[in-house]
Protein backbone atom coordinates (compact mmCIF):
# COMPACT_ATOMS: atom_id res chain seq x y z
CA UNK A 1 0.00 0.00 0.00
CA UNK A 2 1.28 3.61 -0.80
CA UNK A 3 2.22 5.19 1.89
CA UNK A 4 0.67 8.87 0.95
CA UNK A 5 -2.95 9.25 2.15
CA UNK A 6 -5.58 11.43 1.34
CA UNK A 7 -7.04 12.97 4.09
CA UNK A 8 -4.69 13.35 6.83
CA UNK A 9 -5.23 15.33 9.79
CA UNK A 10 -3.60 16.98 12.11
CA UNK A 11 -4.23 18.54 15.54
CA UNK A 12 -1.67 20.96 17.35
CA UNK A 13 -3.31 23.26 20.13
CA UNK A 14 -7.30 23.73 19.68
CA UNK A 15 -6.54 23.63 15.55
CA UNK A 16 -7.75 20.92 13.49
CA UNK A 17 -5.59 21.09 10.05
CA UNK A 18 -7.06 18.69 7.29
CA UNK A 19 -4.69 18.22 3.99
CA UNK A 20 -6.84 16.22 1.85
CA UNK A 21 -9.54 18.96 2.32
CA UNK A 22 -7.31 22.18 2.87
CA UNK A 23 -8.86 23.12 5.59
CA UNK A 24 -7.65 24.44 9.26
CA UNK A 25 -10.80 24.95 12.12
CA UNK A 26 -10.69 25.53 15.52
CA UNK A 27 -13.11 24.69 18.31
CA UNK A 28 -15.11 22.93 14.81
CA UNK A 29 -14.99 26.46 12.99
CA UNK A 30 -13.39 26.71 9.37
CA UNK A 31 -10.69 29.58 9.81
CA UNK A 32 -10.33 31.61 6.59
CA UNK A 33 -6.72 30.91 5.08
CA UNK A 34 -5.24 31.72 1.48
CA UNK A 35 -4.45 28.44 -0.40
CA UNK A 36 -0.65 29.74 -0.41
CA UNK A 37 -0.62 30.69 3.46
CA UNK A 38 -2.35 26.97 3.57
CA UNK A 39 0.77 25.30 1.54
CA UNK A 40 2.71 26.71 3.70
CA UNK A 41 1.32 25.36 6.72
CA UNK A 42 1.25 22.57 5.48
CA UNK A 43 4.74 22.07 4.63
CA UNK A 44 5.66 23.16 7.89
CA UNK A 45 3.34 21.21 10.32
CA UNK A 46 3.55 18.28 8.76
CA UNK A 47 7.26 18.46 9.54
CA UNK A 48 7.01 19.34 13.08
CA UNK A 49 10.61 20.94 14.72
CA UNK A 50 12.39 20.12 11.26
CA UNK A 51 13.81 23.43 10.14
CA UNK A 52 12.70 24.53 6.59
CA UNK A 53 14.99 26.77 4.48
CA UNK A 54 12.92 29.61 3.48
CA UNK A 55 14.08 29.18 0.14
CA UNK A 56 12.54 25.65 -0.17
CA UNK A 57 9.29 26.82 1.20
CA UNK A 58 9.51 28.99 -1.41
CA UNK A 59 10.35 26.51 -4.18
CA UNK A 60 7.95 24.51 -2.79
CA UNK A 61 4.49 26.91 -2.60
CA UNK A 62 5.69 29.26 -5.56
CA UNK A 63 7.09 26.47 -7.64
CA UNK A 64 5.51 28.29 -11.11
CA UNK A 65 6.82 32.08 -10.28
CA UNK A 66 9.38 33.78 -9.24
CA UNK A 67 8.84 35.66 -6.00
CA UNK A 68 10.77 38.34 -3.64
CA UNK A 69 11.29 36.51 0.18
CA UNK A 70 8.63 39.16 1.42
CA UNK A 71 5.57 37.82 0.02
CA UNK A 72 6.82 34.70 2.23
CA UNK A 73 7.23 36.61 5.48
CA UNK A 74 3.46 37.79 4.98
CA UNK A 75 1.91 34.60 4.48
CA UNK A 76 3.84 33.59 7.20
CA UNK A 77 2.26 36.69 9.15
CA UNK A 78 -0.88 35.54 8.18
CA UNK A 79 -0.68 31.77 9.16
CA UNK A 80 0.68 33.52 12.72
CA UNK A 81 -2.67 35.75 13.16
CA UNK A 82 -4.61 32.26 11.82
CA UNK A 83 -3.38 30.66 15.14
CA UNK A 84 -3.27 33.53 17.62
CA UNK A 85 0.65 32.57 17.77
CA UNK A 86 1.89 34.33 20.59
CA UNK A 87 -1.17 35.30 22.57
CA UNK A 88 -0.67 33.82 25.97
CA UNK A 89 2.52 31.80 25.56
CA UNK A 90 1.20 29.86 22.65
CA UNK A 91 3.53 29.18 19.91
CA UNK A 92 3.45 27.48 16.67
CA UNK A 93 5.67 28.95 14.17
CA UNK A 94 9.23 30.28 14.84
CA UNK A 95 11.87 32.15 12.54
CA UNK A 96 15.13 30.23 13.28
CA UNK A 97 17.87 32.97 12.38
CA UNK A 98 19.62 32.36 9.43
CA UNK A 99 18.03 29.26 8.60
CA UNK A 100 14.59 29.55 8.21
CA UNK A 101 10.95 28.37 9.83
CA UNK A 102 10.01 25.54 12.22
CA UNK A 103 6.60 24.71 13.26
CA UNK A 104 6.95 24.27 17.29
CA UNK A 105 3.92 23.05 18.07
CA UNK A 106 3.47 19.36 19.36
CA UNK A 107 1.32 18.36 16.00
CA UNK A 108 -0.87 14.72 16.68
CA UNK A 109 -2.56 12.85 14.31
CA UNK A 110 -6.87 12.40 14.97
CA UNK A 111 -7.59 8.90 15.50
CA UNK A 112 -9.60 7.84 12.28
CA UNK A 113 -6.83 8.60 9.94
CA UNK A 114 -4.86 6.03 7.51
CA UNK A 115 -1.33 7.57 7.75
CA UNK A 116 1.99 6.72 6.87
CA UNK A 117 3.99 4.50 8.36
CA UNK A 118 6.56 7.63 8.90
CA UNK A 119 3.80 9.61 9.78
CA UNK A 120 2.58 7.23 12.54
CA UNK A 121 5.81 6.99 13.89
CA UNK A 122 6.52 10.30 14.23
CA UNK A 123 3.90 11.20 16.39
CA UNK A 124 3.55 8.07 18.13
CA UNK A 125 3.55 8.98 21.91
CA UNK A 126 4.21 12.40 21.24
CA UNK A 127 7.91 11.58 21.50
CA UNK A 128 9.99 13.49 19.04
CA UNK A 129 11.14 10.59 16.48
CA UNK A 130 15.15 11.03 16.50
CA UNK A 131 18.27 9.00 15.79
CA UNK A 132 19.22 7.10 19.06
CA UNK A 133 22.51 5.58 19.79
CA UNK A 134 22.43 4.91 23.69
CA UNK A 135 25.63 2.71 24.55
CA UNK A 136 26.37 2.54 28.38
CA UNK A 137 23.14 4.35 29.32
CA UNK A 138 20.95 1.33 30.27
CA UNK A 139 21.85 1.38 34.07
CA UNK A 140 21.07 4.93 34.39
CA UNK A 141 17.98 4.62 32.39
CA UNK A 142 17.10 1.94 34.60
CA UNK A 143 17.83 3.88 37.53
CA UNK A 144 15.86 7.71 35.93
CA UNK A 145 12.74 5.47 35.13
CA UNK A 146 12.70 4.13 38.94
CA UNK A 147 13.29 7.10 40.34
CA UNK A 148 10.41 8.91 38.45
CA UNK A 149 7.77 6.09 38.86
CA UNK A 150 8.82 6.72 42.82
CA UNK A 151 9.20 10.03 42.98
CA UNK A 152 7.29 11.86 40.40
CA UNK A 153 9.74 14.48 39.18
CA UNK A 154 13.17 13.88 38.38
CA UNK A 155 15.69 16.18 36.69
CA UNK A 156 18.66 14.73 34.57
CA UNK A 157 21.60 17.32 35.39
CA UNK A 158 24.62 17.68 33.65
CA UNK A 159 26.88 19.82 31.04
CA UNK A 160 26.05 20.40 27.80
CA UNK A 161 27.00 17.24 25.05
CA UNK A 162 26.75 14.89 27.81
CA UNK A 163 23.50 13.01 26.44
CA UNK A 164 20.51 14.10 28.95
CA UNK A 165 18.39 14.17 26.37
CA UNK A 166 19.05 11.20 24.83
CA UNK A 167 18.38 9.48 28.22
CA UNK A 168 14.96 11.16 29.02
CA UNK A 169 13.88 10.07 25.45
CA UNK A 170 14.82 6.73 26.41
CA UNK A 171 13.35 7.06 29.65
CA UNK A 172 9.96 7.72 27.88
CA UNK A 173 10.04 5.06 25.91
CA UNK A 174 11.28 2.97 28.75
CA UNK A 175 7.65 4.44 30.82
CA UNK A 176 5.18 4.15 27.60
CA UNK A 177 3.20 1.70 28.57
CA UNK A 178 2.28 3.12 32.03
CA UNK A 179 1.35 5.99 30.25
CA UNK A 180 -0.34 5.03 27.05
CA UNK A 181 -0.12 8.19 24.87
CA UNK A 182 -0.23 10.67 27.49
CA UNK A 183 3.82 11.49 27.44
CA UNK A 184 4.66 14.92 26.14
CA UNK A 185 8.12 16.15 24.92
CA UNK A 186 8.70 19.95 25.19
CA UNK A 187 11.79 21.00 23.81
CA UNK A 188 12.57 24.58 24.98
CA UNK A 189 15.76 25.49 23.27
CA UNK A 190 14.05 27.68 20.77
CA UNK A 191 12.10 29.32 23.84
CA UNK A 192 13.75 32.66 24.14
CA UNK A 193 11.28 34.62 26.33
CA UNK A 194 10.29 32.87 30.02
CA UNK A 195 6.41 33.57 29.47
CA UNK A 196 6.11 31.71 26.36
CA UNK A 197 7.24 28.47 28.86
CA UNK A 198 3.32 27.98 30.01
CA UNK A 199 2.17 28.10 26.25
CA UNK A 200 4.86 26.08 24.12
CA UNK A 201 3.77 23.39 27.65
CA UNK A 202 0.32 23.65 27.09
CA UNK A 203 0.89 23.38 22.90
CA UNK A 204 2.78 20.09 23.53
CA UNK A 205 -0.54 18.68 25.70
CA UNK A 206 -2.79 20.10 22.79
CA UNK A 207 -3.98 22.53 24.85
CA UNK A 208 -4.97 26.04 24.60
CA UNK A 209 -4.28 28.49 27.04
CA UNK A 210 -6.67 31.37 27.88
CA UNK A 211 -5.77 33.33 31.07
CA UNK A 212 -2.28 35.64 32.03
CA UNK A 213 -1.52 32.46 34.65
CA UNK A 214 -0.32 30.11 32.69
CA UNK A 215 1.04 27.70 35.71
CA UNK A 216 -2.50 27.95 37.49
CA UNK A 217 -4.65 26.98 34.54
CA UNK A 218 -2.05 24.53 33.36
CA UNK A 219 -2.83 23.17 37.01
CA UNK A 220 -6.71 23.18 36.35
CA UNK A 221 -6.57 21.69 32.92
CA UNK A 222 -4.48 18.52 33.69
CA UNK A 223 -5.52 17.78 37.33
CA UNK A 224 -7.66 14.69 36.65
CA UNK A 225 -4.98 13.24 33.87
CA UNK A 226 -2.24 10.84 34.47
CA UNK A 227 0.67 11.82 32.42
CA UNK A 228 4.50 12.83 32.06
CA UNK A 229 5.58 15.82 30.47
CA UNK A 230 9.46 16.17 29.50
CA UNK A 231 10.80 19.61 29.79
CA UNK A 232 13.90 19.21 27.74
CA UNK A 233 16.58 22.30 27.81
CA UNK A 234 15.58 24.39 30.80
CA UNK A 235 18.32 26.15 32.23
CA UNK A 236 17.58 29.60 29.96
CA UNK A 237 14.64 29.55 31.29
CA UNK A 238 14.97 28.18 34.28
CA UNK A 239 12.73 30.21 37.00
CA UNK A 240 9.38 30.00 34.50
CA UNK A 241 10.30 26.54 33.98
CA UNK A 242 10.73 25.87 38.21
CA UNK A 243 7.47 28.22 38.85
CA UNK A 244 5.49 26.06 36.84
CA UNK A 245 7.30 22.62 37.74
CA UNK A 246 6.56 23.00 41.31
CA UNK A 247 2.61 23.80 40.85
CA UNK A 248 2.02 20.84 38.74
CA UNK A 249 4.07 18.59 40.90
CA UNK A 250 2.23 20.09 44.41
CA UNK A 251 -1.38 20.29 42.93
CA UNK A 252 -1.31 17.15 41.00
CA UNK A 253 -1.24 13.81 41.98
CA UNK A 254 -0.96 11.82 38.87
CA UNK A 255 1.48 14.42 36.73
CA UNK A 256 4.99 13.15 36.39
CA UNK A 257 7.90 15.59 34.98
CA UNK A 258 11.19 14.91 34.17
CA UNK A 259 13.27 17.51 33.44
CA UNK A 260 16.72 17.89 31.63
CA UNK A 261 19.02 21.19 33.07
CA UNK A 262 22.53 22.42 32.96
CA UNK A 263 21.17 23.47 36.49
CA UNK A 264 18.83 22.46 38.82
CA UNK A 265 15.52 23.56 39.23
CA UNK A 266 15.31 24.02 43.06
CA UNK A 267 12.22 23.38 43.99
CA UNK A 268 10.17 21.51 45.86
CA UNK A 269 9.86 17.48 44.95
CA UNK A 270 12.94 17.56 42.32
CA UNK A 271 14.80 14.48 42.75
CA UNK A 272 18.53 14.82 40.81
CA UNK A 273 20.12 12.46 38.73
CA UNK A 274 23.69 13.60 37.32
CA UNK A 275 24.41 11.90 34.15
CA UNK A 276 28.15 11.19 34.06
CA UNK A 277 30.08 10.73 30.96
CA UNK A 278 31.12 7.32 29.36
CA UNK A 279 33.39 5.61 30.82
CA UNK A 280 36.52 5.39 29.23
CA UNK A 281 40.14 4.05 29.36
CA UNK A 282 42.67 5.44 31.84
CA UNK A 283 46.18 6.34 31.36
CA UNK A 284 48.15 3.06 31.83
CA UNK A 285 45.26 0.52 31.23
CA UNK A 286 45.90 -2.16 29.05
CA UNK A 287 45.37 -0.81 25.32
CA UNK A 288 44.43 -3.38 22.96
CA UNK A 289 41.46 -3.00 20.93
CA UNK A 290 39.61 -5.74 22.86
CA UNK A 291 40.66 -4.12 25.87
CA UNK A 292 39.67 -0.30 24.98
CA UNK A 293 36.33 -1.52 23.44
CA UNK A 294 35.06 -2.80 26.87
CA UNK A 295 34.25 1.03 27.61
CA UNK A 296 31.38 2.64 26.15
CA UNK A 297 33.18 5.83 25.55
CA UNK A 298 35.18 4.00 22.95
CA UNK A 299 32.31 1.78 21.72
CA UNK A 300 29.95 4.81 20.55
CA UNK A 301 33.12 5.94 19.06
CA UNK A 302 33.72 3.07 16.82
CA UNK A 303 30.18 2.61 16.16
CA UNK A 304 30.03 6.69 15.04
CA UNK A 305 32.96 6.11 12.45
CA UNK A 306 31.37 3.23 10.94
CA UNK A 307 27.97 4.67 10.54
CA UNK A 308 30.12 7.71 8.88
CA UNK A 309 32.55 5.52 6.81
CA UNK A 310 30.77 2.38 5.75
CA UNK A 311 32.84 0.21 7.99
CA UNK A 312 35.51 0.62 10.43
CA UNK A 313 37.34 -1.89 12.64
CA UNK A 314 39.76 -0.79 15.08
CA UNK A 315 43.19 -2.37 15.00
CA UNK A 316 45.29 -2.93 18.48
CA UNK A 317 47.36 -0.54 16.78
CA UNK A 318 44.94 2.09 16.69
CA UNK A 319 43.57 1.37 19.97
CA UNK A 320 46.29 3.44 21.93
CA UNK A 321 45.30 6.47 19.91
CA UNK A 322 41.51 6.01 20.23
CA UNK A 323 41.88 5.51 24.21
CA UNK A 324 43.96 8.90 23.63
CA UNK A 325 40.54 10.54 22.05
CA UNK A 326 38.22 9.51 24.27
CA UNK A 327 40.30 10.71 27.25
CA UNK A 328 40.86 13.62 26.09
CA UNK A 329 37.32 14.47 25.42
CA UNK A 330 36.85 12.95 28.68
CA UNK A 331 33.87 10.85 27.93
CA UNK A 332 31.80 13.39 26.72
CA UNK A 333 29.17 11.63 24.01
CA UNK A 334 29.16 14.69 21.57
CA UNK A 335 32.38 15.39 21.50
CA UNK A 336 33.20 11.47 20.56
CA UNK A 337 30.49 11.93 17.75
CA UNK A 338 31.99 14.99 16.29
CA UNK A 339 35.55 13.44 16.54
CA UNK A 340 34.12 10.45 14.84
CA UNK A 341 32.98 12.43 12.05
CA UNK A 342 36.20 13.94 11.65
CA UNK A 343 38.21 10.66 11.55
CA UNK A 344 35.42 9.21 8.94
CA UNK A 345 36.68 12.26 6.59
CA UNK A 346 40.14 12.69 7.22
CA UNK A 347 41.84 9.69 9.69
CA UNK A 348 42.15 8.72 12.78
CA UNK A 349 45.88 9.81 13.34
CA UNK A 350 45.01 13.00 11.27
CA UNK A 351 42.12 14.13 13.98
CA UNK A 352 44.38 12.97 17.12
CA UNK A 353 46.96 15.07 15.90
CA UNK A 354 44.46 18.01 15.53
CA UNK A 355 43.03 17.26 18.73
CA UNK A 356 46.17 18.37 20.06
CA UNK A 357 45.14 21.59 19.23
CA UNK A 358 42.22 23.48 21.51
CA UNK A 359 40.88 25.85 18.98
CA UNK A 360 40.79 22.91 16.76
CA UNK A 361 38.81 20.56 19.52
CA UNK A 362 36.28 23.33 19.32
CA UNK A 363 35.90 23.56 15.69
CA UNK A 364 34.20 19.71 15.50
CA UNK A 365 31.06 20.34 13.51
CA UNK A 366 27.78 18.50 13.30
CA UNK A 367 25.64 19.70 10.43
CA UNK A 368 22.52 18.16 10.67
CA UNK A 369 22.44 18.84 14.85
CA UNK A 370 20.36 21.09 16.74
CA UNK A 371 21.93 24.28 16.88
CA UNK A 372 23.28 24.22 20.57
CA UNK A 373 24.92 21.20 19.25
CA UNK A 374 26.21 22.13 15.99
CA UNK A 375 30.22 22.31 17.17
CA UNK A 376 31.54 22.09 20.95
CA UNK A 377 31.68 26.11 20.66
CA UNK A 378 28.11 26.13 20.19
CA UNK A 379 27.70 23.99 23.13
CA UNK A 380 29.76 25.98 25.39
CA UNK A 381 28.08 29.41 24.00
CA UNK A 382 24.35 28.28 25.29
CA UNK A 383 26.31 27.45 28.54
CA UNK A 384 28.58 30.95 28.52
CA UNK A 385 25.60 33.26 27.76
CA UNK A 386 23.50 32.28 30.68
CA UNK A 387 26.77 33.09 33.19
CA UNK A 388 26.57 36.07 35.24
CA UNK A 389 29.72 38.84 34.36
CA UNK A 390 31.46 37.38 37.82
CA UNK A 391 31.43 33.51 36.45
CA UNK A 392 32.30 34.53 33.31
CA UNK A 393 35.61 36.34 34.45
CA UNK A 394 36.69 33.65 37.22
CA UNK A 395 35.58 31.38 34.33
CA UNK A 396 37.99 32.06 31.83
CA UNK A 397 40.90 32.88 34.72
CA UNK A 398 41.21 29.36 36.39
CA UNK A 399 41.60 28.06 32.65
CA UNK A 400 45.15 28.01 32.65
CA UNK A 401 44.48 25.02 35.67
CA UNK A 402 45.27 21.41 33.97
CA UNK A 403 43.47 18.93 35.99
CA UNK A 404 42.58 19.73 39.68
CA UNK A 405 42.65 22.91 41.60
CA UNK A 406 41.49 24.42 45.21
CA UNK A 407 39.44 27.31 46.18
CA UNK A 408 42.73 29.20 46.81
CA UNK A 409 44.28 28.52 43.76
CA UNK A 410 41.38 30.06 42.15
CA UNK A 411 41.70 33.35 44.49
CA UNK A 412 44.86 33.80 43.81
CA UNK A 413 44.63 33.52 40.05
CA UNK A 414 40.94 35.01 39.95
CA UNK A 415 40.71 37.70 41.91
CA UNK A 416 41.88 41.03 41.49
CA UNK A 417 43.90 42.58 44.58
CA UNK A 418 41.40 44.12 46.82
CA UNK A 419 38.61 41.73 45.40
CA UNK A 420 36.18 40.24 47.72
CA UNK A 421 36.79 36.56 48.21
CA UNK A 422 33.40 36.12 49.09
CA UNK A 423 32.74 36.95 45.11
CA UNK A 424 35.17 34.83 43.47
CA UNK A 425 33.92 31.34 46.06
CA UNK A 426 30.15 32.47 45.15
CA UNK A 427 31.19 32.50 41.35
CA UNK A 428 33.07 28.77 41.57
CA UNK A 429 29.99 27.79 43.40
CA UNK A 430 27.59 29.29 40.23
CA UNK A 431 30.08 27.60 38.12
CA UNK A 432 29.51 24.00 39.69
CA UNK A 433 26.15 24.27 39.83
CA UNK A 434 25.73 24.90 35.60
CA UNK A 435 27.69 21.74 35.21
CA UNK A 436 30.92 23.92 34.03
CA UNK A 437 33.61 22.67 37.01
CA UNK A 438 33.68 19.42 37.96
CA UNK A 439 34.32 18.91 41.88
CA UNK A 440 36.00 16.17 44.24
CA UNK A 441 36.09 16.34 48.20
CA UNK A 442 38.05 14.51 49.70
CA UNK A 443 38.89 14.68 53.78
CA UNK A 444 40.15 18.17 53.69
CA UNK A 445 39.05 19.94 51.19
CA UNK A 446 37.19 20.51 47.88
CA UNK A 447 39.34 20.27 44.20
CA UNK A 448 37.71 21.45 41.51
CA UNK A 449 38.28 20.31 37.89
CA UNK A 450 37.27 21.73 34.01
CA UNK A 451 37.29 19.50 31.18
CA UNK A 452 39.09 19.58 28.44
CA UNK A 453 36.30 20.66 26.23
CA UNK A 454 35.44 23.17 28.83
CA UNK A 455 38.69 24.57 29.20
CA UNK A 456 40.09 25.09 25.91
CA UNK A 457 36.76 27.12 25.49
CA UNK A 458 37.75 29.33 28.35
CA UNK A 459 41.50 29.45 27.43
CA UNK A 460 39.87 31.33 24.45
CA UNK A 461 37.96 33.48 25.94
CA UNK A 462 40.71 34.36 27.82
CA UNK A 463 42.60 35.42 25.01
CA UNK A 464 39.61 37.49 23.61
CA UNK A 465 40.40 39.78 26.54
CA UNK A 466 43.47 39.85 26.23
CA UNK A 467 44.37 38.33 30.00
CA UNK A 468 46.88 35.42 28.97
CA UNK A 469 50.11 36.58 30.34
CA UNK A 470 48.60 38.65 33.55
CA UNK A 471 46.84 35.35 34.51
CA UNK A 472 49.28 32.46 33.92
CA UNK A 473 51.61 35.17 36.21
CA UNK A 474 49.32 35.23 38.54
CA UNK A 475 49.40 31.26 38.10
CA UNK A 476 53.34 30.92 38.22
CA UNK A 477 53.42 33.24 41.26
CA UNK A 478 50.54 30.68 43.38
CA UNK A 479 52.94 27.84 42.24
CA UNK A 480 55.85 29.01 42.94
CA UNK A 481 54.44 30.52 46.52
CA UNK A 482 52.83 26.80 47.15
CA UNK A 483 56.11 25.21 46.54
CA UNK A 484 58.40 27.68 48.81
CA UNK A 485 55.59 26.84 51.74
CA UNK A 486 55.36 23.02 50.95
CA UNK A 487 59.18 23.25 51.53
CA UNK A 488 59.21 25.69 54.93
CA UNK A 489 56.75 23.12 56.17
CA UNK A 490 58.66 19.98 55.17
CA UNK A 491 62.34 21.76 56.76
CA UNK A 492 60.14 22.50 59.90
CA UNK A 493 58.93 19.02 60.24
CA UNK A 494 62.49 17.49 59.57
CA UNK A 495 63.68 19.74 62.03
CA UNK A 496 61.09 18.59 64.59
CA UNK A 497 61.59 15.22 64.09
CA UNK A 498 65.70 15.44 64.55
CA UNK A 499 65.34 17.15 67.72
CA UNK A 500 62.31 15.48 69.39
CA UNK A 501 63.04 12.91 72.09
CA UNK A 502 60.94 9.88 72.47
CA UNK A 503 61.07 7.33 75.47
CA UNK A 504 62.67 3.80 75.06
CA UNK A 505 61.00 1.05 77.19
CA UNK A 506 63.29 1.64 79.81
CA UNK A 507 61.63 4.84 80.10
CA UNK A 508 65.30 6.79 79.44
CA UNK A 509 64.72 9.69 77.06
CA UNK A 510 67.01 9.93 74.05
CA UNK A 511 67.00 11.68 70.38
CA UNK A 512 64.87 10.43 67.51
CA UNK A 513 67.00 9.30 64.62
CA UNK A 514 67.63 11.51 61.80
CA UNK A 515 65.18 11.67 58.85
CA UNK A 516 66.94 11.34 55.59
CA UNK A 517 65.35 13.03 52.41
CA UNK A 518 66.31 14.32 49.37
CA UNK A 519 68.14 12.21 46.36
CA UNK A 520 71.56 12.02 48.21
CA UNK A 521 70.31 12.42 51.65
CA UNK A 522 70.96 16.18 52.44
CA UNK A 523 68.48 17.84 54.22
Amino acid sequence: MSGTVIHRKLRFGPFELSIGERVLRRDGQVLPLGDRALDILIYLADRPGAVVAKQELIDRVWSDVTVEEGNLRVHVAAIRKALGDGQFGNRYITNVKGRGYSFVGAVVALGGARESRNAESRHQGRLPVRPIMMIGRELVVSEVSSKLRNERFVTLLGPGGIGKTTIALAVGRAVAEEFGSEIYFVDLERINDPHQVGGAVATSLGISLKSSDPALELVDLVRSRKLLIILDSCEHVIEAVALIAEQLYQETQHVYLLTTSRELLKVEGEHCCRVLPLDFPTDGSEQTANAVLRYPAVQLFVRRVAARAGSFVLTDQEAPLVAEMCRKLDGMPLAIELAAGQVAAIGLENTVSRLVSHPELLKLSHRTAVPRHRTLKATLDWSYDLLSDAERIVLRRIAPFVGHFTLEGARHVAGEPGDNTGEIFDAIAGLVEKSLIATRVDETQAHYRLLDTTRAYALEKLEEHAEVNVVFRRLAEYIAGYLAAERVTLLALVKADRTAAYSDPSGNARPAPALSIGPRGDN
